[in-house]
């Protein structure tokens, strides 16, 4: 059978059964609480798989091979530091925002700091969601043409309307589901391609000495400031995830909840090692490539059907972002929009839920198509998430320290800081996280500082 036809085939039919998978948890779906959440529907071990889905994107793989590629295995940082999030956030968020029953970050948010807040984050959280869609749309349609060798166009279209019935039709159950089957093909593509690695060296052990020294190290050709700011930037980003809020939200007890976040911790840590083995290896198998191709180099020396598992990873990586990112969009926009100004009953909220996820399924699609440069504003989604981090630790550890007008503003400074701040192209090499951070921290102490002077000038006013 010709090469291309198997691994074209492999991959239509694994998209084929993985949307059906997704849209079969119709008959689940039945109001809009089992479509948000699914309380109750799924193991803990599920969960956990569903808790980290949102991060093993196209960036944690194809990124983070093509940086080892240049770089070396320190590199993996990048995405294994995801599970020092996970392991803090279980411990320190997970069981009290189960606990909280609120399904979206801006509704927890509110308990707290009321409906200033509560409003900017949703709005803003909702386009960084559609934001981070527009990015993985155009890189997975990319690497999808490039691999299946049709236009770029087909690719995006066929990404759009399979994510979009699995979300539309299944909710959180259905994505939940097609991602565990999205999540073991990443597994299994990334062990192949370094199983191929391996035997490729082992069997040409001089290839090895084109390898750098560094490229060994875990730590030596990334820059400590570097590693602080993806450690930091990824315990923000699990923090205040509205998917990650959702998949929590849909367990009975605060117990599981923080089991499950652990699984998702574990299962995490290895991706990015695995993926930064293959970066490494290609430098001695591919020298001169372009960086970007470290990972579908290895095609042309395998298999097809080994290329036709592969592939089917990488467009693994493309859903498992996008379901996450649509879900927890639809989420916010029917919970903190359409609901408190039309309340509607169960049946119209259900039949809205459903109708607002293609919307926000297809709204990504023109951007992708004919503005592929506004991937840059991906940072904002990254900054937000660590912005709103910030307010959710001192909400809960700290409640007493802050008040609703300083959560409004710290969190409305913080977005204009940072997005300033990356404008300019971060100045004197302070990465933009860190704005994201400082800011709303020093309003919020500046605030209670201010509070605090005014009690001790006249007793009689209250904290607000």
């Amino acid at each position: 059978m010709d090469r291309l036809w198997i691994i074209f085939g492999f991959s239509v039919v694994y998209i084929i059964v993985t949307t059906v998978v997704g849209m079969w948890s119709v008959k689940k779906t039945k109001d809009t609480e089992s479509f948000m959440t699914a309380k109750n529907q799924m193991s803990t071990w599920v969960i956990g798989i569903l808790l980290m889905s949102e991060f093993i994107g196209s960036g944690a793989t194809i990124g983070t091979a093509q940086g080892a590629y240049e770089k070396g295995m320190a590199v993996a940082w990048n995405c294994s530091t995801l599970a020092l999030g996970y392991l803090l956030y279980s411990y320190m968020l997970a069981p009290k925002m189960n606990a909280l029953g609120e399904y979206t970050i801006s509704g927890a948010l509110a308990h707290h700091y009321g409906n200033g807040v509560k409003m900017v984050v949703s709005v803003a959280m909702a386009i960084a969601l559609t934001t981070v869609c527009v990015a993985v749309y155009t890189g997975g349609a990319s690497a999808i043409a490039a691999l299946l060798h049709i236009p770029i166009e087909n690719a995006v279209y066929m990404i759009a309307v399979a994510a979009t019935l699995n979300v539309s039709f299944g909710g959180l159950r259905g994505v939940g589901y097609a991602n565990i089957i999205h999540t073991a093909f990443k597994f299994l593509g990334l062990i192949i391609l370094c199983a191929t690695a391996w035997i490729v060296t082992h069997n040409n052990p001089q290839l090895l000495t084109k390898i750098p020294e560094t490229h060994y190290s875990l730590f030596a050709g990334v820059k400590s400031s570097q590693l602080l700011a993806w450690t930091v930037g990824n315990i923000g980003a699990v923090f205040s995830t509205q998917y990650v809020l959702q998949s929590i939200c849909s367990l009975p007890n605060p117990a599981q909840a923080r089991k499950a976040t652990i699984v998702a911790g574990l299962a995490i840590f290895p991706i990015g090692f695995l993926a930064a083995y293959i970066g490494v290896m290609a430098t001695a198998i591919f020298p001169g490539i372009k960086s970007v191709m470290a990972m579908p180099a290895y095609f042309d020396i395998m298999n097809p059907w080994l290329v036709g598992i592969v592939t089917a990873s990488i467009i693994a990586s493309t859903f498992v972002s996008i379901l996450a990112c649509q879900l927890g969009a639809t989420a916010l926009m029917i919970k903190d929009f359409y609901v408190p100004y039309a309340k509607p009953n169960e049946k119209k909220k259900i039949w809205a839920t459903r109708i607002m996820s293609i919307i926000i399924g297809l709204i990504p699609i023109p951007f992708a198509l004919g503005v592929p440069g506004m991937i840059k504003t991906f940072f904002f989604a990254r900054a937000l998430r660590s912005s709103i981090t910030v307010l959710l630790l001192f909400m809960i550890f700290a409640p007493l320290m802050t008040t609703k007008t300083g959560g409004t503003v710290a969190l409305v400074l913080s977005l204009i800081g940072t997005i300033t701040w990356m404008i300019l192209g971060n100045p004197y090499g302070i990465d933009n996280i860190y704005v994201a951070i400082v800011i709303p921290t020093v309003v919020i102490l500046l605030d209670y500082a201010f509070n605090k002077m005014k009690q001790t000038s006249n007793p009689q006013i209250e904290n607000q």
